[in-house]
C-alpha cells in the first residue's frame, strides 16, 4: 500500500451543474452523496481532504470546507484562487466532484512526477484535465491577476503557467458526469 500523499486534496463542488439539471455534488451514490463518495475515496490517498464550495450545503457532515471568495461568479478560477489562498508554499491536488473514476494508481503516478512544476495535470488523447492535477500555491499571484482582468479561462491560465501534462491511456477513467444519463450509466457500472 502506498503511503498517503502529504499534500492537501481539494474537491471542487461549487459549479452550477446546469447540464445535470440538479446539483451534481449532492447526487446519491448508494447511502451517500457524490461529494462524500469522492471525499472518502480521496481520504484513502491524501492526509488531508477539503471541499471547495460556494456555501455549506453539506450540513452536519463535518467536512473541511473552503468557501469561494466570490460566490456570485461561477468559475473554476475563482475556486482555485480561494483554494490557493488557503494554503502556503505547497502543492494542492485539485479534483472536480464529477470525476469519480480516477484511480489511486493515476493519482500516485501524477504525484511521483512532481518535481518543481507550477502545475501538473492529467491528460488523455481527447482532453487536458484542468481539474485533475497538482497546482502549486506559487501561482496564486498570477491566478489572482487573471481574475482581476476578468479572465476566467482556466485552459489559458494553465497554458501561460506552462502546465506540464502526464498522459493517460484510459479515457473512461477521466469522464465527467455532466448529464443525468451519464450519472445513471456510471451508477449502473458501479453495481456491475
Amino acid at each position: 500500500m502506498n503511503e498517503k500523499i502529504p499534500y492537501p486534496c481539494v474537491i471542487l463542488c461549487g459549479g452550477k451543474s446546469s447540464r445535470m439539471g440538479e446539483d451534481k455534488s449532492l447526487l446519491q451514490v448508494d447511502d451517500r452523496n457524490l461529494t462524500l463518495y469522492q471525499y472518502e475515496k480521496m481520504l484513502e490517498i491524501f492526509t488531508h481532504v477539503f471541499i471547495s464550495t460556494k456555501e455549506d450545503k453539506f450540513h452536519q457532515q463535518n467536512l473541511a470546507l473552503i468557501l469561494d471568495d466570490n460566490p456570485d461568479i461561477y468559475s473554476p478560477l475563482v475556486a482555485l484562487n480561494s483554494i490557493l489562498k488557503h494554503f502556503q508554499n505547497t502543492y494542492v491536488f485539485i479534483l472536480s466532484v464529477d470525476t469519480p473514476n480516477i484511480s489511486q494508481k493515476s493519482i500516485y503516478t501524477l504525484f511521483h512526477q512532481l518535481k518543481s512544476q507550477n502545475i501538473l495535470l492529467a491528460s488523455t488523447k481527447e482532453h487536458k484535465h484542468y481539474l485533475c492535477g497538482f497546482y502549486h500555491t506559487r501561482v496564486l499571484k498570477q491566478s489572482l491577476q487573471f481574475a482581476q482582468e476578468n479572465n476566467h479561462k482556466l485552459a489559458l491560465f494553465c497554458s501561460q503557467m506552462k502546465a506540464e501534462l502526464i498522459n493517460f491511456e484510459n479515457e473512461e477513467e477521466f469522464i465527467n458526469l455532466n448529464y443525468f444519463s451519464e450519472y445513471e450509466k456510471w451508477k449502473h457500472m458501479l453495481k456491475a
